[in-house]
């Protein structure tokens, strides 16, 4: 660094404009004006060609303001190749100062190539429920340099992006239906089909459930086990809708068992379920 300061001269810099003659100064101002001009007129066609894109606002103003920087240096360099002054010494030396710079605040640029990765994959949106290493809630916002997470007791969460660019997130949100699994045990004392019949009936008095195609609600035995025979009642519900079916399906599957006297294998009934997500 010290070297290449040591390269740029600054008074052959003083003494190369000091040798620029009035029409040299003249063509630097018109290249100057016009320049100003012709970075305004590329700004506004980048403005709007990134505001047809279906990118996000923050990673839009991002580049722009990339672009712009990136313009006006350009001017620069030709307004000195212009009036004689030693561009490339002080190309390098802008160079060696943009690398430091760089260094001093890496882990600033790897919040923002965080950003950039994650407006741009979009693995999630505003609005969504998702889970990492680092907590779990639905996403407030996504900024250049950290995500905004609001959790369910009410805390806010801010995880910076270069983190949350390099984990695995899971995205509760992203399809419109969700499976819940739930399995039960009862003793051997009780027929199969009365158990599956009852689980089916529970199932059928839910308002939010997807009753027809694949996704139809599905009872069957999973396990003969020592204790009792192992039960499992898979439903599909749409994925706004998932925890309140939930605890309603919970109370039914037992109302429904109850009525055909079918007792619970003790300390033996577990819910399963396909994912975690939010719980109220």
């Amino acid at each position: 660094m010290d070297a290449a300061v040591e390269t740029f001269d600054t008074e052959a810099v003083a003494q190369a404009l000091d040798k620029v003659p009035l029409e040299g100064w003249l063509i630097a101002l018109v290249l100057l004006v016009a320049g100003i001009a012709v970075v305004r007129v590329l700004m506004t066609f980048i403005k709007r060609t990134l505001g047809r894109l279906p990118i996000d606002r923050a990673l839009s103003a991002f580049l722009i303001s990339c672009a712009q920087i990136a313009l006006y240096v350009v001017l620069g360099t030709i307004i000195a190749d212009q009036l004689g002054l030693p561009v490339t010494s002080l190309v390098a030396l802008l160079s060696l100062f943009a690398l430091a710079i760089s260094l001093s605040i890496q882990n600033v640029l790897a919040n923002v190539v965080g950003g950039v990765v994650i407006l741009t994959a979009k693995p999630f949106t505003a609005g969504d429920y998702i889970e990492t290493d680092k907590g779990q809630g639905e996403v407030e916002s996504v900024d250049l340099m950290y995500t905004h997470l609001a959790t369910p007791d009410g805390k806010l969460v801010l995880i910076p992006n270069r983190e949350l660019s390099a984990e695995r997130i899971t995205n509760f949100s992203r399809h419109p239906l969700r499976r819940m699994d739930i399995s039960v045990r009862v003793g051997y004392e009780h027929e199969n089909a009365r158990v599956t019949a009852a689980l089916l009936r529970a199932a059928a008095a839910m308002p939010d459930v997807v009753r027809e195609g694949k996704q139809a609600p599905f009872a069957t035995v999973t396990e003969y086990g020592e204790t009792g025979v192992q039960f499992l009642l898979r439903v599909w519900t749409p994925t706004g809708r998932y925890w309140d079916v939930y605890y309603l399906l919970l109370d039914a599957v037992r109302m429904e068992l109850a009525r055909d006297g079918i007792a619970l294998a003790c300390g033996m009934t577990r819910v399963q379920v396909e994912d975690k997500g939010e719980r109220r």
